[in-house]
Formats: C-alpha cells, sequence, structure tokens
C-alpha cells in the first residue's frame, strides 16, 4: 500500500516538487497555453480535412495522393505547433 504523499501526488492536479509558489503562475500559465493549443490543433485538424473532403467532391485534380501528402503536411504543422509549448515563457 502507498503512502499518503503517493496519493496526494496522484490525485492532485498541480505537484510542487519545493516550496516555491512562485513557479504556480507558470504552471497555470503553461496549463492556459496548452489548452489554447490544443484548440488549435483540433481547428487545424478538422479544417483540412474538411477542405480535402469538399474537394473531393468538388474537383477534379483531387486524387488519393495528393490528399495523403496534404493530411500529412497538416500533420507536420499540428506537431510543429505543439513544439511552439517547449518555448513558452511567461509575460507579465
Amino acid at each position: 500500500m502507498g503512502s499518503g504523499t503517493d496519493v496526494a501526488i496522484e490525485t492532485s492536479d498541480i505537484v510542487l516538487m519545493n516550496s516555491d509558489f512562485s513557479h504556480l503562475p507558470h504552471a497555470l500559465g503553461l496549463t492556459k497555453a496548452t489548452a489554447g493549443n490544443m484548440r488549435q490543433n483540433i481547428l487545424i485538424a478538422v479544417g483540412v480535412v474538411l477542405v480535402l473532403l469538399a474537394s473531393v467532391f468538388l474537383s477534379e485534380w483531387m486524387n488519393m495522393s495528393i490528399g495523403m501528402l496534404a493530411h500529412e503536411a497538416s500533420i507536420l504543422v499540428v506537431i510543429l505547433n505543439g513544439i511552439r509549448l517547449l518555448r513558452y515563457r511567461l509575460s507579465w
């Protein structure tokens, strides 16, 4: 059976690894930035799929290879958008 500390860490939303509360605004800001980034990524992915689906029905130039290439490019855009969070700095 685990100790009380293990239970507290597993059930908490934020775990401070030291007694310095100055890092708490950074953690909350990063949380907000992550939520916004997730919304952007969902909009990018759904938008590309809708554009590709519309182009299948409305144009004759769309084929499987162009669709796959566009979809893979959108996946790379989503990954690069997520990587931006690594450079997150709290702005006052």
